[in-house]
């Protein structure tokens, strides 16, 4: 046993070393057959790096969206990339602030309700200094702050009395006090929006970016204050406010959100049967969305892999083919002196599965240095999966082994004398 081991391990050495000479012999043959198996593999090994490393960052971003065990309730459905209805939801009832007043008294499993109203595409000045143009306001109340999981570092937070007397206060984001008062204490300072002044009354703590996407250009003003300066109605008719709800634990978190939904249907003059008018955001929803689209983009990802591999495969199958006219003498005269059939076919299918893995290494390689490069500009860690790695590997040695084959079977089929006399 040891015997045929050994034997055998000696053979396929000498069968890889010659498939090695080939291939030194035939640089720029072996060259352009492995063009499509690097494509195939580095797109696999990058598309799913990347992806991996998106994920990774919206998980953690998502959860940090609001505070522990809060929902949103809010007018449109949350999604991300191709929203079928949106529509339909631009005919939907804005969701009101008394709704939560209502969600207070009837719903036992919530424990806080906030309400919130955004204003984007706003610029904040001091003097001469001003933020870029892509800031957001929210009028919110007095839970604003701790059902988003956005908390003051300095200062304080607006509270109810700020909001009954519509003052004009504001607690800032990070971007935006890094903007205007930089080395300067913003506390008690003045800052504009359009023609309105506002006092810093606190600073929010950095939230960092999602994408490219900062979180730290968000400020607060009163719920009240907010109504007065923009009005009822925005760019989209009248606004219609989020409410955050938090329910008192994660064990009651699902009853909070099927009492809430009782008391919105009741608010808002549902008839049994009438689908819900209103929708519901939670960060494992919007992940369960983004994992779709990151689905479809894997799935994307493998026909382009799978299209370069058949396409890698056939080139491979064509060289093979021509190697073996060209070696008909060398085959002939290796069957002369014993050579047999098996070795004979061996041979070409470790030839064949060798070019197929040098492209797939070096696909690999390149993969993983193009998923570090992205993964740089983007800011985020993205490891590449193991998995993805065996993958390559095993869709290698397929091609390799499966479009070697014919070349491989003709090879040893080959008669010794007719092969001797090939010219």
């Amino acid at each position: 046993m040891f015997r045929f081991s050994r034997l055998f391990l000696a053979s396929m050495w000498d069968a890889s070393k010659m498939a090695l000479d080939s291939m030194r012999a035939h640089k720029m043959r072996a060259f352009l057959t492995l063009i499509g198996v690097v494509i195939g593999v580095t797109t696999i090994i990058a598309m799913m790096t990347v992806l991996g490393g998106i994920k990774n960052a919206i998980d953690t971003n998502m959860r940090s969206q609001l505070s522990v065990n809060v929902f949103q309730v809010q007018q449109n459905e949350p999604n991300i990339g191709i929203h079928i209805g949106w529509r339909r939801e631009k005919r939907r009832p804005p969701i009101e602030a008394r709704y939560a007043d209502a969600i207070r008294e009837r719903c036992p499993a919530v424990r806080r309700v906030g309400v919130e109203v955004w204003e984007f595409g706003q610029q904040i000045r001091r003097g001469g200094l001003e933020t870029n143009a892509n800031m957001a306001i929210a009028g919110g109340s007095v839970e604003f702050g701790d059902n988003n999981g956005m908390y003051v570092v300095q200062g304080r937070p607006v509270t109810e009395q700020d909001i009954n007397s519509s003052r004009r206060v504001i607690v800032l984001g990070e971007d935006v006090r890094h903007a205007l008062f930089e080395n300067v204490n913003p506390l008690g300072q003045m800052v504009r929006i359009g023609a309105e002044q506002f006092e810093v009354i606190g600073v929010f703590e950095k939230r960092g970016s999602l994408l490219g996407e900062s979180h730290d250009n968000q400020s607060w003003i009163p719920l009240s204050t907010f109504m007065r300066i923009f009005g009822k109605y925005g760019v989209w008719g009248e606004r219609s406010v989020n409410l955050t709800v938090q329910s008192w634990s994660a064990e009651l978190y699902d009853e909070a959100i099927q009492e809430v939904t009782e008391c919105m249907r009741v608010e808002r003059g549902l008839k049994p049967g009438q689908p819900n008018n209103f929708a519901f955001f939670t960060p494992d929803m919007l992940q369960e969305s983004f994992n779709n689209l990151t689905g479809w983009i894997g799935y994307a990802a493998f026909g382009i892999c799978a299209i370069s591999l058949l396409v890698a495969g056939i080139g491979i199958m064509n060289i093979m083919l021509v190697s073996v006219t060209e070696r008909t003498r060398e085959i002939g005269l290796r069957k002369a002196v014993g050579g047999t059939k098996t070795s004979i076919l061996r041979q070409f299918l470790i030839e064949s599965v060798m070019l197929s893995e040098v492209g797939g290494a070096i696909g690999i390689l390149l993969g993983y240095l193009l998923a570090v490069a992205v993964n740089a500009q983007l800011k985020y860690p993205a490891p590449v999966p193991i998995w993805s790695v065996f993958l390559a590997i095993l869709f290698c040695s397929f091609v390799g082994v499966g479009f070697g084959m014919w070349p491989a079977i003709r090879a040893a089929r080959l008669d010794p004398i007719e092969a001797l006399r090939h010219e």
